[in-house]
């Protein structure tokens, strides 16, 4: 059961996580020019607007580089997950000694028995299912809970990359979204990420704030 490569998935979550603060560092550099622009009296509307451009058109070429990152990211990541999941090890003691445990017990077992018998084997799907097959009643129910479906996980964290890239910079406020699916596929992994690892540098609010300000030509 040691094959489960929990290491390079936790790599890649922590690679996007970096992506995205960047994506959001570049979001508010670009906010704070645009309404150092609009609040300045002096310039004419035209001249704003054809300013404006160019700093929007700067956004989006640093960008690029940015969102290139995160797809490369996202795919070794689904490639590790993919690898994962072919993983059919069931011999180690370990795991013989849970699967034994399990399928003998008819009662319903402590909560926080079962998870934690579950949670010895975070992202390894295939042993997953091997012990929701032989566990019974509510043991069953909460092993099944743990779950979970690359496939299904790597479409939707996959379409929401897209529409934010599509959609930048006003999709902006995703990006906290986003972050919460990424960090999702940490937990199912049984890898605890810390504060200085999931954080943004900005949150939802931090970007509502910034838009507003922006639009009344407003500056920090």
């Amino acid at each position: 059961m040691n094959g489960i490569n929990r290491e390079d998935v936790r790599k890649q979550v922590v690679n996007m996580l970096v992506d995205l603060k960047d994506l959001a560092a570049l979001y508010m550099e670009n906010d704070r020019k645009v309404a150092e622009m609009e609040g300045n009296a002096a310039y004419s509307r035209e001249y704003k607007d054809a300013e404006i451009q160019k700093i929007r058109e700067q956004l989006e070429e640093k960008v690029s580089g940015t969102f290139e990152n995160l797809r490369e990211h996202f795919e070794s990541m689904v490639e590790t997950m993919r690898e994962n999941d072919q993983i059919y090890d069931f011999s180690s003691p370990d795991f013989i000694s849970c699967i034994t445990l399990i399928s003998a017990v008819e009662k319903p077992l402590p909560l926080e028995t079962i998870t934690g018998i579950a949670a010895k084997f975070a992202g390894n799907r295939q042993a997953l299912l091997a012990l929701s097959e032989v566990a019974k009643g509510r043991n069953k129910d909460t092993i099944k809970e743990m779950l979970f479906d690359t496939e299904t996980q790597a479409a939707s964290l996959q379409n929401s990359i897209e529409d934010l890239e599509i959609g930048f910079p006003k999709s902006v406020l995703m990006i906290p979204i986003l972050k919460d699916e990424i960090v999702k596929i940490a937990k199912i992994y049984g890898e605890e990420l810390d504060d200085a690892e999931r954080d943004l540098g900005v949150d939802y609010q931090d970007i509502v704030t910034m838009q507003m300000r922006t639009v009344m030509g407003l500056t920090n």
